[in-house]
């Protein structure tokens, strides 16, 4: 073991799978064999690439799981102590039905509990280092015993999923807690400062969020804890809402002596709301795709502007979407104010893997999707990618990668509604900016059959006193 070879940080362990001469005898379905796992370390085939993976005289386990043809599990992630034995392991006989075998997991863990080596498993990112990846088939013989030595990886500081295992794991949520209260405004500078009841949502610069109920008196909140800074939105019936973004730091600075302060101007008095969420019979939405040029998608559940490759025609397919409200409901006198669309999507979020690379929009770092104003009209049922309507980029509204733990994104698109252009909103365009990157994203739209998911959009207005 003292002459070892580096091979790029990872330890590729001698491979061998010895197997004891078949029985003459005719094997029932009740003969057991005894299986023994071994991991070589010739020198002729070991690497070292820190001290996590050094041999040294202390207790190992393996962490092993076998199958038999049919694809039953015979043992599941079963701990079999080893023992140093010369310049290898070997661990203790294990009794195993008879039959054709295969090992569909492998892993060595040492005393404290790490796992430091692995067998990649055929089609993950590192199986290509490996002679013979799992799954290893292998024979046990009724009243023998089968020798099995896969090859093994050094762990040390990789995902498991390079080596095609999924990772369970306990994660330590440490809460912050503040306090805070909401007041309305005081109309003059001598007026007292009255607090009121309001609904408050924190969110984290992770993802994380959570609505809470304000008191018209001072709250004690608490919230998952480890983002640097944190967004408040606070909303009052009848006032605008108002958002904050506050840095940790100053949250854990406040006191129930002195809280942090939430104030609803007095200006925004006498808001009103008006909440439009159609389903299928009166929602104006559509998707369009250009592998589909003259085909129209008028009840597609999906609002949607992605970029994925189409397994068939070996192509990446890239579709928009189109979506209208109708805001004819509204006082003929009402003044919008504010108008914020939510979009929702369906959990598990369909790409987990996709990292999104974001920065300001406009930067070349920086890519998402956008927002555009209609200014021509279109059908639902009629729409197509060949004859989609004129769209106007002078407002439109940026859209940043979605955050995967999260499946609520609110848009502040007051810009596509009260605007000093002179043309006629026929609703907004959905398509990625500045150019199409894989996967995109994809909502719920006014036919998903989920009606909590299907967009809402929230305006908010005054009326003439």
């Amino acid at each position: 073991m003292k002459n070892l070879i580096n091979l790029s940080g990872l330890l590729l362990v001698s491979v061998a799978l010895f197997l004891v001469t078949a029985c003459n005898e005719r094997v029932d379905d009740k003969a057991v064999g005894l299986a023994e796992f071994s991991i070589s370390l010739d020198e002729a085939g070991i690497t070292k690439s820190g001290d996590t993976t050094s041999v040294p005289n202390a207790a190992y386990h393996l962490l092993v799981s076998v199958e038999n043809r049919l694809g039953e599990e015979v043992l599941t992630d079963k701990m079999i102590p080893v023992y140093l034995f010369g310049t290898g392991f070997v661990s203790e006989k294990v009794e195993i039905p008879a039959g054709e075998m295969k090992l569909t997991k492998f892993m060595v863990i040492n005393a404290s509990g790490a796992v430091v080596y692995a067998t990649p498993v055929a089609g993950s990112p590192l199986a290509y280092l490996a002679r013979k990846p799992l799954p290893v088939p292998f024979v046990v013989q009724a009243g023998a015993t089968v020798r099995v030595v896969p090859e093994v990886l050094a762990v040390e500081n990789s995902d498991p999923a390079q080596f095609g295992y999924i990772s369970f794991g306990i994660q330590i949520i440490k809460p912050l807690t503040f306090y805070t209260c909401a007041v309305l405004e005081s109309v003059t500078a001598t007026s007292i400062i009255q607090m009121t009841p309001a609904k408050l949502t924190v969110f984290s610069n992770n993802g994380w969020h959570y609505t809470f109920r304000l008191e018209p008196s001072v709250n004690r909140i608490v919230v998952r804890g480890g983002s640097s800074y944190y967004t408040l939105l606070a909303e009052k019936e009848g006032y605008m809402p108002v958002r904050i973004q506050v840095p940790a730091g100053r949250l854990l600075e406040t006191t129930r002596e002195n809280p942090f302060i939430i104030r609803f101007p007095s200006t925004g008095a006498n808001i009103h709301t008006m909440v439009f969420q159609p389903g299928p019979e009166e929602a104006k939405d559509a998707m369009i795709s250009n592998l589909e040029p003259d085909k129209n998608f008028g009840g597609h559940p999906y609002f949607e502007a992605t970029y994925r490759s189409e397994p068939v025609l070996t192509v990446m397919r890239e579709n928009r979407s189109l979506i209208f409200f109708n805001l004819g409901s509204l006082p003929k006198s009402a003044m919008i104010k504010k108008v914020v669309l939510r979009l929702s999507f369906d959990l598990p979020v369909p790409w987990p893997n996709f990292t999104p690379v974001t920065a300001t929009p406009g930067t070349d770092l920086w890519y998402g999707a956008v927002l555009q104003q209609i200014t021509t009209p279109w059908e639902e049922f009629k729409v197509t990618w060949n004859n989609q309507p004129e769209v106007t980029t002078a407002n439109q509204v940026y859209i940043t990668p979605v955050i995967t733990n999260t499946n609520i994104l609110d848009v502040d698109v007051t810009r596509l509604f009260v605007n000093e252009l002179d043309v006629q909103n026929h609703g907004m365009f959905f398509r990625q900016w500045p150019r199409e990157s894989f996967p995109g994203f994809r909502f719920a739209s006014g036919d998903h059959q989920n009606a909590q998911l299907r967009p809402r959009l929230t305006v908010y207005y005054t009326l003439p006193q």
